[in-house]
């Protein structure tokens, strides 16, 4: 059975019992009817054949009203569904006791603390039959409410409960209602529950550290101390013991709070000891800031921990550049924090951690100003140095139209004054000419350096460096800017133009090579190509070898017959030209040199058509003159009649008998064979290149 119908089931008699006699359910006895006794307020249930009735209100609106005393009252909660609401009129700033039992072993009920609405402001769980306190605090005089109801479902039956006025609070919780307190004098107060706050005020000038210590007389009851400032700002957690700047003239609120964790009422009592601490060397706002002026020698301040920041203002002139700039810390690498704001508080420039770098803001006046540096560095206690130095005007445009018009070649020198200044140059480019561009170095950290046409276009952006081919008649710009988070300061860039393409880029416009000749070149872009040509003669030999490159050999007569050897930063190619022809030698590189070598003409030919005509016996010399080089040899043999013919060298070598009708003659690894048919046959020596060694040279070819 569900709670709502048990509620019904046990209701049930009464509604019947009423209905059935033509009656109406009493009204509660409202307070101050007779019967009624202020040492005991004690409800009366009426009672119609044994039945009971809603003894108080579920609602605010039928609240039983009773005075706020010690005096006991009771009640009964007639099922689980039922609620008993009080009313009392409270005091402003009183602390209150509200508690309640119910015989045993009937437990599990709660006391609420309720607005006029209805709506939970406080409540305990009741788990023992003794009972626990509801302890709440009213801040102005009002008319408070209370309700008990029912945790457990199965709870219903009789109540005792007593409503406790505990005092009234020693200090108030707010600005409003807080104490005056002289810091020449000591403070006392009382926690009287764990939500308790006690708020007092201090008048101070600025310009001073002060502390302010919270003792407790229950060393089981530690209090916390917390420091607000008329801005707002806060000396953060509260602790026993806190310290901060006077960074205005007003009123501090001083907050006293309890770490007790229980919900008993504490009543521990609690001393305030306020001590100045020192003297602050810069004030910490806008309005008490110390003027600077422009100077080669440094000024020197002094932080006093993580809540002190010196504030200096200084004076613009038009059009002049000012850096503020402050040393390396002592112990530490890296300078103060520093925020420059203009004369409405809108930040202009941050500082840059910058490993062993000064720190540093600037700006770029465009008018007569007062401008504000904050300086701080966390918890540091210590001293400092800075100093504000008038940079004097631009040294160059911020925009194209502005540009600094250049020469090339030409060092191309600056000084980013600030984060947000850009420096750029102009410089008229040619049609087919490489421009090079390389960052030297500086100060400050250039980030993005762009090359722009006279439409603002990007063409380039440089990272270190970059070359570019100019394909028009043009004025380019050159833009520099400060990185992101990166720090100004000098800068320097290497332009030059380093002429047109020297050497063409196709078959149709290559560069003729020489043997014996060499020809430099560069390709100063990933897109050029820089082709050469030479016209190669069948059977001849030739070496193409690149200092600073790896060419490619390539002929309209189909595959060249090269071998590619390796020496240091000298890459060869051998050929062996099997035909009369073009070739093209295509390079992609930087700097290079190219040499074409001519080796000769190969001593015989390399097929049956070119053979070398021999006779028997024979011991012939002979040169196969690259690793893809045949000698072929022709001579008449008889059939039947056996022969032996070798190729001695200090490499290997093949040795192949092809017979009259083209196919090849057994052949013993000495060298015997014996022709099957008469007739002219043909002799093949080439290298072995079966070894992967690619070795050739001079050989002799024997005959017997």
């Amino acid at each position: 059975m569900t709670p709502l119908l048990r509620s019904i089931w046990r209701r049930l008699p009464i509604l019947m019992f009423a209905l059935g006699c033509g009656g109406a359910l009493p009204e509660p006895i409202e307070e101050g009817a007779p019967g009624m006794q202020a040492e005991s307020f004690q409800p009366a249930n009426v009672s119609l054949s044994g039945a009971l009735l809603d003894d108080h209100g579920d609602t605010p609106a039928t609240a039983t009203h009773l005075p706020a005393s010690s005096a006991s009252f009771g009640g009964t909660l007639e099922s689980s569904l039922d609620r008993d609401v009080f009313a009392f009129q409270s005091g402003a700033r009183h602390f209150y006791r509200f508690h309640c039992t119910f015989p045993e072993p009937l437990v599990g009920w709660g006391l609420e603390l309720i607005d006029s609405a209805g709506r939970r402001l406080d409540w305990v769980p009741v788990w023992i039959s003794s009972g626990r306190s509801l302890y709440f605090k009213t801040h102005s005089a009002q008319t408070t409410y209370l309700r008990m109801f029912a945790v457990h479902e199965e709870l219903s039956g009789s109540y005792s409960c007593v409503l406790e006025d505990v005092g009234q609070d020693d200090h108030g919780d707010t600005v409003e209602t807080a104490t005056p307190w002289l810091p020449s004098t000591q403070a006392t107060g009382v926690m009287e529950l764990r939500t308790d706050m006690d708020v007092f005020t201090v008048s101070l000038s600025h310009g001073a550290f002060h502390g302010v210590t919270c003792t407790s007389q229950n060393p089981a009851v530690s209090c916390k101390v917390k420091v607000l400032s008329p801005t707002g700002s806060s000396t953060g957690d509260p602790t026993g013991t806190v310290s901060f700047n006077a960074t205005h003239d007003g009123i501090y609120r001083v907050e006293v709070t309890s770490v007790f964790a229980q919900d008993l009422i504490v009543q521990a009592a609690y001393t305030l000891q306020f001590a100045t601490l020192g003297t602050d060397d810069h004030g910490d706002a806008r309005e008490y800031a110390t003027p600077v002026t422009p100077s080669s020698v440094p000024f020197t301040g002094q932080l006093s921990g993580g809540l002190d920041r010196d504030v200096f203002s200084f004076t613009t002139q038009v059009g002049h550049i000012y850096l503020f700039s402050c040393e390396v810390v002592p112990g530490y690498s890296v300078g103060p924090h520093l925020m420059l704001t203009n004369g409405t508080g809108q930040m202009v420039d941050v500082h840059t951690y910058v490993e062993n770098q000064p720190t540093r803001v600037s700006v770029d006046a465009a008018a007569v100003a007062e401008y504000f540096v904050e300086v701080g560095f966390g918890a540091y206690v210590g001293p400092y140095s800075c100093r504000l130095e008038d940079l004097g005007s631009d040294d160059h445009g911020d925009t194209l139209v502005d540009a600094t018009e250049v020469l090339l070649p030409s060092l191309l020198t600056g000084h980013m004054e600030t984060r947000l200044d850009v420096d750029v140059f102009s410089f008229s480019v040619r049609a087919g000419h490489h421009y090079s561009l390389q960052q030297m170095g500086g100060t400050g950290n250039a980030g993005a350096v762009r090359l722009k046409n006279a439409q603002g276009t990007v063409l380039h952006t440089l990272s270190g460096g970059f070359t570019f081919l100019s394909s028009e008649e043009a004025v380019y710009f050159l833009e520099v800017d400060v990185a992101p988070f990166g720090r100004a300061g000098t800068f320097s860039i290497w332009a030059r133009d380093l002429g047109p393409d020297d050497h063409g880029d196709t078959p149709a416009t290559a560069t003729p090579l020489e043997p014996g000749l060499p020809v430099s070149g560069a390709c100063y872009v990933s897109t050029d190509v820089d082709v050469f040509t030479f016209s190669m003669e069948a059977n001849a030999l030739y070496r193409v070898s690149c200092t600073g490159c790896d060419p490619k050999l390539e002929s309209p007569a189909g595959l060249l017959r090269t071998l590619k050897t390796t020496q240091g930063t000298t890459i060869s190619y051998h050929l062996d030209a099997d035909a009369t022809a073009p070739v093209y030698v295509v390079v992609r590189a930087g700097l290079y040199q190219l040499t074409l070598e001519y080796l000769g003409t190969d001593d015989h030919g390399d097929d049956l058509v070119h053979a070398t005509p021999i006779t028997y016996p024979l011991l012939l010399p002979a040169v196969l003159d690259s690793a893809f080089d045949v000698d072929v040899f022709s001579l008449s043999l008889l059939a039947g009649q056996p022969r032996r013919v070798k190729a001695t060298a200090g490499f290997g070598t093949v040795v192949s008998v092809v017979a009259p009708d083209g196919t090849a003659v057994p052949r013993s690894f000495a060298g015997d064979f014996t022709p099957t048919q008469s007739g002219l046959h043909h002799l093949r020596v080439r290298p072995d290149i079966a070894s992967g060694s690619f070795t050739y040279g001079p050989y002799s070819l024997i005959l017997d």
